[in-house]
């Protein structure tokens, strides 16, 4: 009897069935709370990580922006890009700006940032957690320009005709000519040969004096193609030069082709011009040779100081200018002596044809002569009867000197040229001259005041990570 009664409590089974069920709601429960809580953990850890970054930027990018241009603190540049990135990111801090470098004094620097942000933890509570935190952090250094994949197009120094270098507002749009040929202020571009298999020939950073063989339909292939993965990044050597063989005109095709960039965004190559020549050590050279050019000549090699990003508007052909240009001639009795005039509507122009119909937007080159050859006394002098100031172009202001031989009171004739805007404002004295229209976004060189005192005040700044070797090279980030 015994022996049974023992043999039947051995074999009950009974309750085994809620021990697993136990089990198995710990472990669905510590699924629920890997995919709800730690996964709300990673995905706000991912916001976080944007947000760090976008702050880091932000706040390399006013380290080395004038304050004309942005006027916040590096710190509250970080602070408004992490908010704007995660809803979440704690700016309470004052100082989210862990650590730095050459911030608004250095040529080259970094700044490294940490952001956190609580999280609600749903069903972790259960077992005492009911909050958790992520914190990230990010480094961004800024230094001189390094290395761009570059359009095959030059932009010169002086090329901008209502826009400059050292005071870059993307809201406005910039024009820039090209004729072939450099014109006095040197308002002229050209194309430029990117090849780097043979320096020594020909190409980018070539040496100085190289032949500069042509490099034929490559220059449309790299605008067609553009950016062009056999170019690559190129990279800018200033303050030592970077001498660029130019390549000779510009196709019809190439035009056509460039402007099928409207609306990108490009990298234009800057080139060096400097006003002191001979002497200076840097800046364009003459063609195979190491001679110096001047900045009003054609070179055949440009140095190129860094890059000028901008949004590709327009291109203009130069029968889509539409500008008008011409010499006037009609007569003017002078009001009297020491008084300054010009009032184009109360210039008494003959019918002529090329006359504009209403003022000019340029009046040079005025001349006062006599009607007639028998009208009496002498002709005027310039200087001697009268003076023009050109200040004001559209206005130029006449003052008769009664001190002169010539008579005063009488009519005389006076011719002058004119002008009148275009698209791309005043065209140069050339029937070739093209036009591009860019809308600004960066100016990126090499330093502080390279070649002809343009000074943007803007460097090239990025991520990088002080853990992995190299890549915050060249800046000096200590690793944390």
């Amino acid at each position: 009897m015994r022996k049974l009664i023992l043999r039947r409590l051995h074999g009950d089974q009974s309750g085994v069935t809620m021990v697993i069920v136990a089990l198995c709601l710990i472990a669905l429960m510590g699924m629920i709370v890997l995919v709800v809580d730690v996964g709300g953990l990673l995905w706000n850890r991912r916001a976080m990580v944007n947000a760090s970054d976008a702050a880091a930027l932000s706040a390399a990018q006013s380290c080395v922006l004038p304050p004309s241009m942005d006027p916040q603190t590096a710190e509250q540049a970080a602070d408004a890009q992490a908010s704007a990135n995660s809803s979440g990111a704690d700016v309470s801090n004052p100082s989210n700006i862990i650590a730095s470098s050459g911030c608004d004094s250095q040529d080259s620097g970094y700044v490294t940032v940490q952001y956190g942000a609580n999280q609600q933890l749903f069903f972790a509570g259960i077992f005492g957690k009911g909050q958790g935190h992520v914190t990230t952090q990010a480094t961004a250094i800024w230094g001189p320009a390094g290395a761009v994949n570059p359009m095959p197009i030059v932009i010169y120094q002086e090329s901008f005709q209502n826009c400059h270098f050292e005071a870059i507002d993307p809201t406005k749009t910039c024009y820039v000519w090209e004729d072939n040929s450099n014109t006095s202020p040197g308002s002229a571009f050209g194309l430029l040969d990117l090849r780097t298999d043979n320096p020594s020939q020909y190409g980018w950073n070539s040496v100085a004096g190289a032949g500069c063989t042509d490099p034929g339909s490559l220059v449309d292939q790299w605008i067609s193609q553009y950016p062009n993965n056999t170019v690559g990044d190129l990279p800018v050597n200033y303050p030592n030069p970077t001498y660029v063989c130019r390549v000779n005109g510009m196709a019809q095709s190439v035009w056509s082709d460039f402007e099928q960039l409207k609306g990108q965004t490009l990298f234009f190559p800057i080139n060096r011009c400097d006003d002191v020549l001979p002497g200076n050590p840097f800046g364009q050279l003459l063609k195979n040779s190491t001679s110096e050019a001047a900045c009003a000549t054609t070179p055949g090699q440009y140095d190129i100081i860094g890059y000028f990003a901008a949004k590709l508007v327009n291109v203009y052909v130069p029968n889509q200018v539409q500008a008008g240009s011409g010499t006037c001639q009609g007569t003017r009795s002078f009001p009297g002596p020491n008084n300054p005039f010009f009032v184009y509507s109360q210039y008494e122009a003959t019918q002529s044809p090329v006359c504009p119909p209403s003022a000019p937007d340029q009046i040079s080159n005025v001349v006062i002569g006599k009607i007639k050859n028998k009208d009496p006394g002498p002709a005027p002098v310039e200087g001697t009867d009268y003076t023009v100031d050109y200040t004001n172009p559209a206005d130029p202001q006449i003052t008769w000197i009664a001190a002169g031989p010539a008579n005063e009171n009488q009519p005389f004739k006076i011719s002058f040229d004119w002008s009148t805007n275009g698209k791309c404002g005043i065209p140069p004295n050339n029937n070739s001259a093209h036009c591009i229209v860019l809308q600004p976004v960066e100016v990126k060189i090499g330093g502080s005041h390279p070649g002809g005192g343009v000074d943007s005040n803007v460097q090239a700044f990025k991520l990088c990570d002080p853990s992995i070797a190299g890549s915050c090279s060249p800046v000096n980030v200590p690793n944390p």
